[in-house]
């Protein structure tokens, strides 16, 4: 085996500095958020879709109390588990045997999955890319690069890049801990087929196991990824044979490894739907519809014209990685506009490919022009700069809001918990079950599976099953319009569920915990 030459290493050290800088940038607004919190409230840790972030620690709740198989907990119908979302279930686990808060195993997980995703992608550029000025434009663009989402809201649209955060790695990375390990592992199986190593005496089975472990370990992370990954590698396949006449069975092989867990995933996911009717509900409300295209125009932005740029240079480029990056971005596309309920989600890791060319497309139309140093130098410091405002706009705006209290802001609302609503999440972690129902108004419905362990009968607009339906009834009883659901084990009355309205005979329930100003009513049955 060869040493790394000076160059590789230096190289490495500067894509592991700026990798680095980018990990603690993202830590700052939530320390921001941290020590930011008005008196008499707490930090719940999420800044970007507290909904789904609360739904990822409900899950490592169930994780931490020794689960392998997950349960809808925001739902109070009882059902079978289901053997998916097994990556936040180890991470409860993970939890349970080091003692640290789900909420700081979330965030070191996502700073650690981002940097596997920064030096994953490090690996994967200079693989694609033998130029290192192309290599480090496209690694800065990768790390810093939003669009114009910032200018396209001010003209009334609803760009890609305010609101779809696996479409980006900053925002992903910044995000949650399963995007940008998906990211990576999309990667990774892209390097060990394209590029696959010389097969070795008794050792033709090696090939196999590096992507096959890979492509376990996305199906389990992020399995719509691996559809994309499925796609991109026919495509290259079907290149490889129309110019070169033959069939490339050393990529064959192992694509075919890749579609084997495509395809047993897609099975189980049918067999859970259709077995389950509670997971059934579940899909029929989950519904992930792409964006208008000219949302992911303004998106991508200026990356996304260089990146035509690029396509357009590669096309008839007979280097492996250039034909994998066009087909990547090319497969993407025609799986995220496909008639299909969860079409977005397609869009996941779209950005990495878009970089690479927006990189080579900059720097092989400069070499064909003569431009003075000076101009292309102030562009590139200007795309990267333009590119670092709408990231920055991305991560700092949950924090605008932090001038108004939570009780007078719905948004705020949903990133700070009340002390004393803290203080009865901790006992009912220690005097629930997981098969305790409790009905509370929508906010506190969101904290509680991931806060206690115990289900709601209302909290989430997906994993709710009819939700609609529900909310309402929540709603009703609040306003004293209803009597409780027969299932409800315990009810809530705060802050949050007073401004809703005063339930009717709330006095016949026995009062089991209070902290003014909350109050949890046990209904006996």
């Amino acid at each position: 085996m060869t040493n790394p030459s000076p160059s590789s290493i230096q190289s490495r050290r500067w894509a592991l500095g700026w990798a680095l800088v980018l990990l603690l940038l993202s830590c700052l607004p939530y320390l921001i958020a941290l020590f930011a919190a008005p008196e008499g409230w707490h930090f719940a840790g999420f800044l970007v879709n507290p909904l789904d972030g609360h739904s990822y620690l409900a899950k490592m709740q169930q994780g931490a109390a020794g689960n392998w198989l997950f349960h809808l907990t925001y739902t109070p119908e009882t059902h079978q588990g289901a053997f998916i979302f097994v990556f936040y279930l180890a991470l409860g686990h993970l939890a349970r045997l080091t003692g640290l808060p789900l909420i700081v195993m979330f965030h070191l997980a996502r700073l650690t999955t981002g940097f596997f995703l920064l030096m994953t992608t490090w690996r994967f550029i200079r693989r694609v890319s033998p130029h290192p000025a192309e290599q480090r434009l496209a690694f800065v663009l990768l790390l810093s690069a939003s669009g114009l989402g910032w200018l396209g809201a001010m003209l009334g649209a609803f760009p890609i890049d305010l609101w779809i955060p696996e479409a980006f790695v900053p925002y992903s990375l910044y995000t949650n801990p399963h995007f940008p390990l998906g990211m990576a592992l999309m990667l990774i199986i892209f390097e060990q087929i394209v590029w696959p190593r010389p097969e070795q005496p008794g050792l033709a089975w090696r090939p196999l196991l590096e992507v096959g472990l890979p492509g376990v370990a996305l199906a389990l992370v992020l399995p719509f990824a691996l559809v994309t990954v499925v796609v991109v590698l026919a495509l290259y396949v079907a290149g490889v044979y129309r110019s070169q006449h033959r069939l490339p069975w050393s990529q064959i092989r192992p694509t075919l490894v890749v579609a084997f867990f495509v395809i047993s995933i897609l099975l189980y996911d049918y067999w859970v739907s259709t077995s389950q009717p509670i997971f059934a509900g579940w899909s029929a409300q989950n519904v992930t519809p792409s964006p208008a295209l000219s949302d992911l125009v303004w998106g991508y932005g200026l990356v996304g014209l260089l990146a035509v740029v690029g396509a357009g240079l590669v096309w008839r480029s007979r280097s492996e990685g250039e034909q994998l990056i066009l087909l990547w971005v090319v497969a993407t596309l025609l799986l995220v506009y496909a008639p299909f309920d969860l079409q977005r989600r397609f869009i996941t890791g779209l950005h990495l490919p878009l970089c690479l060319l927006a990189a080579i497309g900059w720097h092989r139309w400069r070499a064909s022009q003569s431009l003075p140093d000076r101009w292309r130098r102030l562009f590139v410091t200007g795309l990267v700069t333009l590119g670092a405002v709408g990231t920055l706009f991305v991560w700092l705006v949950p924090l605008l809001s932090l001038s108004q209290a939570p009780g007078l802001s719905e948004t705020n609302a949903r990133l700070f918990v009340r002390t004393e609503e803290q203080i009865a999440f901790d006992w009912l972690r220690e005097n629930t079950s997981s098969e305790t129902v409790i009905l509370a108004g929508p906010r506190l419905g969101m904290f509680l599976p991931g806060q206690t362990g115990a289900r709601v009968f209302y909290g989430h607009p997906f994993e709710t099953i009819a939700a609609a339906q529900k909310e309402a009834t929540v709603r009703a009883f609040y306003r004293g319009e209803v009597e409780p659901p027969v299932v409800v084990d315990l009810i809530i009355y705060g802050p949050d569920e007073q401004s809703i309205g005063q339930p009717k005979n709330l006095n016949r329930y026995s009062v089991v915990f209070a902290t003014e100003p909350i109050a949890v009513y046990e209904v006996k049955k």
